[in-house]
């Protein structure tokens, strides 16, 4: 496993939504530098543990390591413009999967799976209102995380305009509309918004979507975990397009 070590480059991996499994703090290190990581590493969901010196060594070596390591995940995270200045398949549709404000890792995981399974091309997620991917995403993911393309977006609403502008076409998941999800046509490059779990798609991005539609829920449950709907709309999606000569 990578590691990084020292306070200045571990804060700015921090700062920089490096996907960081979890950090470790020599005993007794103290200062505004050591508070600045816990706080970040706090906002993150990402955990510290106290080790000795000696344990600190081993990971790292014969290094000015000052008494702090980050243990980096060997999940490569991609900026969004690496996927607009991309072309976009010629004989194929393609097909991302936008996660909007999902908290919980194994859900995380769980999408990131499903995506990964049903032929996704990748999942977007924003920076600042969706777990990072950790330790523990990877591991709910059962490693689709090392093979799916994960691509990070500061502000989601500009990435949907942006994809957009691509001719890609926004679908959005809400339980606000009367078009349900067997009525849907996905044979076309679609970006598919997965809401989080309880709050949904915020409405800024509903409104941004080209299609809106439900998944038929005839249970008195009121509604399914995101992961779960991710699932039914990706293998649906994926249903249109094995019986399209494109896919």
């Amino acid at each position: 496993m990578p590691y990084i070590h020292g306070r200045n480059p571990v804060i700015e991996a921090l700062e920089h939504q490096r996907p960081i499994q979890k950090i470790y703090i020599q005993h007794g290190n103290r200062g505004d530098k050591i508070n600045l990581i816990f706080r970040l590493a706090k906002q993150n969901r990402i955990p510290i543990t106290n080790a000795d010196p000696h344990k600190i060594a081993k990971m790292v070596g014969k290094v000015t390591h000052q008494g702090v390591v980050a243990l980096v995940s060997p999940v490569e995270i991609r900026d969004i413009a690496d996927l607009l200045e991309a072309p976009l398949p010629e004989n194929r549709y393609g097909l991302w999967v936008i996660a909007d404000q999902i908290q919980d890792p194994h859900n995380m995981g769980a999408i990131i799976r499903s995506a990964e399974v049903l032929g996704a091309d990748g999942v977007i997620f924003g920076t600042r209102d969706t777990v990072p991917i950790t330790d523990t995403v990877v591991k709910a993911s059962a490693g689709a995380a090392l093979h799916c393309p994960l691509y990070t977006a500061p502000n989601l609403g500009r990435a949907v305009a942006a994809l957009k502008e691509k001719n890609i076409w926004v679908y959005g998941s809400s339980l606000e509309t009367d078009q349900q999800l067997w009525d849907v046509d996905f044979l076309r490059h679609c970006a598919i918004v997965i809401g989080g779990e309880g709050s949904g798609i915020r409405p800024s991005l509903a409104k941004s979507c080209d299609v809106l539609f439900k998944i038929p829920q005839p249970g008195s449950t009121q509604s399914l975990n995101a992961s779960v709907a991710a699932g039914v709309i990706l293998a649906e999606t994926l249903r249109q397009r094995l019986g399209n000569p494109r896919g």
